[in-house]
């Protein structure tokens, strides 16, 4: 009985020290890549409209050397009545998205002493100079990055916007579709998505929220176009930034990254 014994114990020593050996020529091979997400905060002089645009740009630091080629997702915020922090207000998922692989420029349209949004009249055409103000910053901002980063490929862009925001998201992607593989919009209500395959837009809906007429395709036009329409659970329209609990933050991040890396 001890012979035995004392071979189990034999035998489970050799298992381990295989394991061990196993590990330690797995780490010689492949160098372990950071997880440390990065961000870079600037504001920048746009000379030709006398305006600074802040944006904070999100990334995967590593010790690897860069890749000539990325991905890159801008996102804009909801409306914040100004509110000059509100570009930073969506870390849930500028660092998600960072550590997803995603180059995140995070864009704060707002300043101290713009004029407060239009709530009356007819909103597409009220609003529309605020949101051709988001698409110039957005456009600015993409050139500024190129500037800073001469040698990275951009593979793809997409856009990604929070009410207000992704009013100006679609509104960009409509009138520069050559740049823009794909919009997702979280929860917008104003401007109509284009009915059209490419880009491929997709939108994620509040519990509480209607978009006005005309905003949303009809079915058979979601359909045929590839547009993707999802009703969020228990997410109401204020909850889609950093004050959302931590499981609404993890089923707009599921449905969002499912989108981006076409998993649907």
């Amino acid at each position: 009985m001890k012979r035995k014994k004392n071979r189990f114990y034999f035998v489970l020593a050799g298992i381990f020290a295989l394991v061990i050996v196993a590990f330690a020529s797995m780490s010689s091979e492949y160098e372990v890549v950071s997880t440390k997400i990065g961000i870079e905060k600037y504001e920048v002089l746009d000379s030709v409209r006398n305006r600074v645009v802040p944006y904070a740009l999100y990334f995967l630091e590593s010790k690897q050397p860069l890749k000539d080629s990325i991905r890159l997702v801008i996102f804009s915020h909801g409306y914040g009545s100004n509110y000059s922090r509100n570009y930073l207000n969506y870390s849930y998922l500028t660092k998600r998205l960072a550590k997803a692989g995603f180059w995140t420029l995070s864009i704060q349209h707002e300043l101290l002493g713009d004029p407060l949004i239009p709530k009356e009249g007819i909103m597409q055409i009220v609003r529309m100079p605020f949101w051709i103000r988001g698409e110039e910053n957005m456009l600015f901002v993409l050139q500024d990055f190129k500037k800073k980063h001469p040698n990275l490929k951009i593979s793809s862009i997409d856009l990604i916007g929070h009410s207000n925001g992704g009013d100006m998201s679609v509104l960009a992607a409509r009138d520069h579709p050559e740049l823009i593989r794909k919009v997702i919009t979280l929860d917008h209500l104003r401007m109509p998505l284009p009915v059209v395959s490419k880009p491929q837009f997709s939108s994620l809906r509040s519990t509480d929220k209607v978009a006005d007429t005309l905003v949303i395709p009809s079915k058979e036009d979601c359909e045929r176009y590839g547009i993707r329409i999802f009703q969020l659970k228990k997410i109401t329209h204020n909850e889609m930034n950093d004050e959302g609990s931590r499981k609404q933050k993890k089923q707009i991040m599921g449905y969002i990254q499912k989108i981006l890396e076409d998993r649907f």
